[in-house]
């Protein structure tokens, strides 16, 4: 008979021998006892109240499993594959086999199959699993039916390679428990090798290269992959080779002995170069990755934009994935880390993770470059992204929003990751041309670092890292054409009229202008022989008075905003009004504002920055601490304010002071952030905009009192597995007596 014909043949009988052995159905109990407990740690996670849903497909959970999970289901699988060969050699009806014109390559796959169709069969009670989900579940997520079938499919085909190889342990020896000790190591060593990326996560880090070779390898990565509806060639790939090479051993150990060492030779030569091929089609498709995204909701695939995006960099760029150290947002990272492989994977993208202890450059840096303080860097995550010698720093709160849902318990509403990582990375590699032109001889404060950091290096700093040109001016011969805006930094002279005027004819003609006012006093003699403490003049009175911002001597004064390490300083979380400077800090970033002065905006100006209801504005400047009196100005207090013309545009600070070393460095500003927003915006040159749309996550809710719990993990770990135990014992008894 032909070769096909004699593999079903032998499919069909090893299948009928199988069904009718009692241990079978004790493993297959196993297997479900296996099964279950994977499924209970997932039902534990979706529904616990205390922390949100973990994200991605439903069976994704499910069949990534944990280290006992697949310890667990490799001994099944040994247990499936070591008594195919081995037990018919030793009882001689390996020999009986051979002689009814079936060829060891034929015996080996029909036994092969059988045991694969065993396996597929133990997967069938594990539907069970989603009418539990279907029953409990108050999310209106929907089912992703195509990534359930992948999942399903995937595991059984994974399972399918795997027990080749335990078929190819049998095949080598006449002993079972020698089968499956052999087995059982090739499958644990497989499992562990791929693990090795994750166990030491410095690996990635140190040799880059090797873990990615390594992650290649893992069963758990392509088993999730499956699970999240994803078919990706290198995944394919990997499984049939896999599969093809442990049935090619197999098929040689199940000659030797039987046929002449030349032939044994040739076949244990050919399945080395099986397998060597099929490494070498595993690293092509690595290198060159080829997926289909079969998930409901696409959550695979990258947007248009963003491949255009990775398309046109000019240069390699490096996405470090700063991990938290919130246990809760593991979840969220993990799945920023699969968009950034994405992403690396469709451009010149490396992807590193760290923790934040460990952060390239130091946790401060970059928390600096986010605008939040390194405590909340380090708790929340964030991505540092870089290209060109320049960075971004994505935070949690632009990669995803946390809310909560109708039971009160926290969820993820919307992703963000690719439209914040591309978004960034548009912004490094377009960036924006602007020169800042720095006013001097008004005893402003310099731009270079000065003694007790009574200076804007960090501000300089700041604007010059975003690729703007920072150029210091005198006003003498007016404002010079290249200059796109114009920066007063707390001049204690003013400036003189005929500056002024060149002041206002650089505004007129469409520049952008930012005014810092001096908040600290200038103590001066009077006629009397004492002295009186005033605030400094700008000079340019006249042209903030036309665009409806007033500038008075007043210091604003906020007891609710107070802070204590720097007296006279508030700290502002939630006094931002809807403005483009603003995007991305109310209730996130905090500024902090010293000494500032009241800054009026009235008519077509419009308030930035604001004190709370609490505030006033104090014009006693001479007698401390300071008291509100009907004198003061009433609260909210504005602590800077923006005017738009028709061409130019304006922006007030109430205290240049605010934005010195001192202040960004000795607490958690992010006024450098701030100003560098605002000098775009007067500019008229607002970052590269990207616009990819937020995704909904994949999550699943499950509500269920401690009882539903308790019983549902009582049904999946004890009950599934015992009914299976007994429909196998219910089937062997009829069997039986049919029989007799």
């Amino acid at each position: 008979m032909s070769a096909a014909r004699a593999a079903y043949w032998v499919w069909r009988r090893e299948l009928q021998i199988t069904l009718r052995a009692p241990i079978v159905y004790i493993i297959g109990g196993l297997f479900l006892a296996v099964q279950g407990i994977a499924f209970a740690g997932l039902v534990s996670a979706l529904s616990d109240p205390r922390k949100p849903a973990p994200l991605g497909a439903l069976l994704e959970g499910q069949l990534a499993g944990t280290l006992l999970t697949w310890v667990l289901q490799l001994v099944v699988l040994t247990l499936l594959g070591m008594r195919t060969i081995a037990d018919d050699k030793r009882s001689g009806g390996w020999e009986l086999l051979l002689t009814a014109q079936v060829g060891e390559g034929a015996a080996v796959v029909g036994k092969w199959l059988a045991a694969v169709t065993v396996y597929a069969l133990l997967w069938l009670p594990t539907l069970a699993y989603l009418v539990v989900v279907g029953i409990y579940r108050v999310d209106s997520g929907g089912w992703d039916l195509a990534s359930i079938a992948t999942g399903y499919i995937g595991a059984i085909a994974l399972g399918a390679a795997l027990l080749a190889w335990t078929v190819a342990a049998s095949a080598a020896t006449t002993t079972t428990l020698v089968a499956g000790a052999f087995g059982f190591a090739v499958l644990i060593g497989l499992f562990l090798v791929g693990e090795l990326p994750s166990a030491f996560p410095d690996l990635g880090i140190d040799h880059p290269s090797l873990a990615h070779v390594l992650g290649a390898l893992s069963l758990r990565g392509h088993l999730t992959t499956f699970a999240r509806g994803e078919l990706a060639l290198s995944s394919i790939l990997f499984v049939v080779g896999v599969g093809a090479t442990g049935l090619s051993v197999a098929i040689a150990a199940a000659c030797a002995g039987r046929r002449r060492r030349t032939e044994v030779r040739n076949r244990a030569v050919a399945s080395l170069l099986v397998g060597t091929i099929a490494v070498l089609l595993c690293a092509v498709a690595v290198r060159h990755p080829v997926r289909w995204d079969l998930s409901a909701k696409g959550r695979n695939s990258l947007d248009a934009q963003t491949r255009d995006v990775l398309a046109e960099l000019p240069g390699p760029a490096t996405l470090t994935i700063v991990r938290p150290t919130l246990g809760a947002l593991e979840p969220i990272y993990d799945e920023v880390r699969r968009v950034a492989d994405r992403m690396a994977d469709a451009g010149p993208l490396t992807v590193r993770t760290y923790d934040p202890a460990a952060l390239p450059g130091g946790l401060d840096a970059a928390a600096r470059a986010a605008g939040v303080a390194p405590g909340d860097l380090a708790s929340n995550g964030g991505v540092v992204v870089e290209l060109g010698g320049r960075r971004r720093v994505v935070d949690r709160l632009q990669l995803v929003t946390i809310g909560r849902d109708a039971e009160g318990t926290a969820s993820v509403e919307s992703l963000a990751i690719e439209q914040a990582i591309a978004g960034a990375l548009a912004e490094l590699a377009s960036p924006v041309p602007v020169t800042v032109c720095a006013t001097t001889g008004h005893d402003e404060l310099p731009l270079e670092p000065a003694a007790n950091d009574a200076d804007w290096s960090v501000v300089a700093d700041r604007l010059g890292g975003d690729g703007m040109t920072i150029e210091p001016i005198t006003l003498d011969a007016g404002v010079p054409a290249r200059c796109n805006v114009v920066a007063i930094a707390g001049p204690t002279r003013p400036l003189t009229p005929a500056e002024a005027l060149a002041i206002q004819a650089f505004v007129q003609r469409g520049g952008g202008l930012l005014v810092a006012a001096a908040s600290r006093p200038i103590t001066s003699p009077s006629g009397s022989g004492t002295t009186s403490t005033t605030l400094a003049s700008t000079g340019l009175e006249a042209l903030l008075g036309n665009a409806g911002i007033g500038l008075p001597a007043a210091i604003a004064v906020d007891p609710t905003l107070t802070v204590r390490e720097i007296p006279g300083a508030l700290l502002v979380v939630d006094g931002y009004s809807q403005h483009e400077i603003n995007a991305g800090f109310a209730n996130a970033r905090a500024t902090i504002w010293f000494q500032p002065r009241a800054v009026l905006a009235t008519g077509p100006a419009k308030p930035l920055v604001s004190a709370s209801a609490a505030s006033w504005g104090e014009r006693d400047l001479e007698h401390a601490p300071p008291e509100k009196n009907a004198d003061d100005l009433a609260g909210p207090i504005t602590l800077a304010a923006a005017w738009s013309g028709k061409s130019g545009r304006i922006v007030a600070l109430g205290s240049a002071e605010s934005f010195t070393t001192a202040v960004l460095h000795g607490a958690a500003s992010a006024g450098d952030l701030w100003l560098e927003r605002a000098v775009r915006y007067l500019a008229g040159r607002p970052a590269s905009t990207f616009e990819v749309h937020r995704r909904a996550p994949d999550q699943v809710r499950l509500v269920m009192t401690s009882g539903q719990r308790r019983a549902v993990m009582a049904l999946s770990i004890l009950g599934i597995p015992l009914a299976w135990i007994v429909l196998g014992a219910i089937l062997l008894v009829v069997r039986r007596r049919r029989t007799s």
